[in-house]
């Protein structure tokens, strides 16, 4: 049985029509109508009907689609799997993650993964924040994303591999910041500044707030953004998640939330459940679901 028979097989049952399924082949139509003949005569059965204009496939056709399309793409996947073996082509992934994952430990994780791998490997980093992330993903254009989830979405596979602590933020002249831990009832009467409503931290500090009333802020992207606030407004308060990209302000103190758990804001490996993935890309998940990535604490002081 001839493959280039298969495909032109497939491509005829999927289009429907001699003359568009030929241009898009790239053969000339009486190609086509020779190649179908053969299969149905090696069958002994026909596999297309004419109704309305339109070619269908018969029962025996419609049994015979299903197994070709598994056939095709099991080849598909024999050939990568040999080129990647064989060494044939450089091995690359294209990776999105959230900003805050960034620290040490995801730089430890990234080089572990590259000496364990052994052979050369491109890793390209895509940085942004949990939507964006997701549809680049669920688009193609990114293989595998470390991001946030509201809740389960039955397109992807998502493995908890990080997480951040809840932090009051203020500043060190601030009335509070000698606190070791924090209350949410102690911020009564404060005004505070944190995420944007559409952002999943705003939905998980909802949770945490219950049915408590405060004088609450929901505008900004990042926990960069409200470090900088509170530093400039000795007044003001800020919720945040905590990261090493806040380190850097020294006039800030971090307080952890009493009412809050200490994996307060987790990330997860996301990646597609439909589609073809590289052998490389497979141990990449792999690795990485396994890999301890520290949560993110705030520093006792």
């Amino acid at each position: 049985m001839n493959l280039s028979h298969l495909t032109y097989f497939k491509k005829l049952a999927e289009v429907k029509h001699y003359t568009k399924a030929a241009a898009e082949l790239y053969i000339a139509q009486p190609t086509l109508s020779v190649a179908i003949s053969s299969l149905e005569k090696e069958l002994g059965t026909p596999l297309f009907e004419r109704k309305n204009n339109q070619i269908l496939l018969t029962p025996c056709g419609k049994q015979f689609y299903h197994y070709v399309c598994i056939a095709l793409q099991n080849i598909e996947r024999g050939i990568t799997a040999v080129h990647e073996y064989a060494g044939m082509i450089n091995g690359q992934i294209n990776l999105g993650t959230l900003y805050a994952m960034q620290g040490k430990y995801w730089s430890e994780a990234i080089r572990a993964f590259h000496e364990e791998y052994g052979a050369p490997i491109q890793i390209n980093i895509t940085q942004g924040f949990t939507p964006s992330l997701t549809r680049d993903l669920k688009a193609d254009k990114l293989d595998v994303v470390f991001a946030g989830q509201t809740e389960p979405d039955p397109d992807l596979i998502s493995v908890p591999c990080w997480a951040q602590e809840l932090a009051v933020a203020v500043n060190k002249d601030h009335p509070l910041a000698s606190k070791k831990e924090i209350s949410l009832d102690e911020l009564e009467g404060y005004h505070i500044l944190t995420y944007k409503k559409s952002s999943i931290v705003a939905a998980e500090l909802m949770e945490v707030l219950g049915s408590r009333k405060y004088d609450i802020e929901f505008a900004y992207n990042d926990e960069i953004t409200l470090s900088s606030l509170v530093t400039s407004n000795k007044d003001d308060v800020s919720l945040l998640c905590y990261s090493f990209l806040v380190k850097a302000f020294d006039e800030v103190v971090f307080i952890p939330v009493k009412e809050a758990p200490k994996d307060f804001h987790k990330v997860y490996l996301l990646s597609k459940k439909q589609g073809e993935k590289s052998q490389l890309l497979r141990d990449f998940i792999t690795f990485m679901s396994s890999y301890h990535f520290p949560t993110a604490k705030v520093p006792v002081r």
